[in-house]
């Protein structure tokens, strides 16, 4: 994991020199945003009911062109769930009364595409397509008993949204969206950890 890791940190370096060396013919933005997320399918059934309000996302865009732009998103969610004291199997051949806790931190990576087709107009509306990797730090405690482990799986995403540009310029501004992350999760009988996402922020001009 530490090698996945040092990997994926010197992808996003190199993304992000080549992307700021392009930058000097076109414009380079990073957003920052809060995102609330709530876990569905799967992810909501097995693990974690409780919507998280604990993250965040960004991403640093390159405009290709007035209305497409493209480049390197980033973030970080915390899930945590406590289940009341109840009768689990444990081992092949036990059972345990016990309180069982869930508690999951997911960093998607993801190179993600952006389209305003109404870029002139005072709200732009938007949609995102992203996918990459998802690092899912994962800990389960059974009573007293606990177990931890560190994955990295696939993660697709698919988004609309508006910005609302601030000034003449419109070199910064408003950003509100909602996007839905696909996230397989095949191990211990799970099957993901798929999720809704609400997002509210800033954007500006970097280059």
């Amino acid at each position: 994991m530490k090698k996945l890791k040092i990997t994926i940190a010197t992808f996003c370096s190199m993304l992000f020199i080549s992307v700021a060396v392009n930058a000097q013919k076109r414009n380079l933005n990073l957003n920052l945003n809060y995102n609330y997320s709530i876990p569905v399918s799967g992810f909501n059934a097995d693990l974690i009911s409780n919507s998280s309000p604990r993250g965040f996302d960004g991403a640093l865009m390159y405009g290709f062109t007035d209305k497409l732009q493209g480049g390197l998103s980033f973030g970080f969610q915390d899930y945590y769930q406590k289940y009341p004291r109840a009768v689990y199997p444990f081992g092949k051949t036990q059972d345990v009364s016990a309180v069982v806790s869930n508690s999951i931190q997911t960093t998607p990576v993801m190179l993600k595409a952006k389209y305003a087709p109404l870029n002139t107009s005072f709200i732009q509306p938007y949609v995102s397509l992203g996918a990459g990797i998802n690092i899912i730090d994962f800990k389960q405690y059974l009573g007293e008993f606990g177990s931890s482990e560190t994955n990295a799986k696939l993660v697709a995403q698919g988004g609309l949204g508006v910005t609302i540009p601030f000034g003449k310029m419109k070199t910064s501004g408003i950003n509100v969206g909602a996007d839905y992350n696909y996230a397989p999760y095949k191990k211990y009988n799970y099957n993901d950890f798929n999720s809704v996402n609400f997002q509210a922020g800033v954007y500006f001009r970097i280059k």
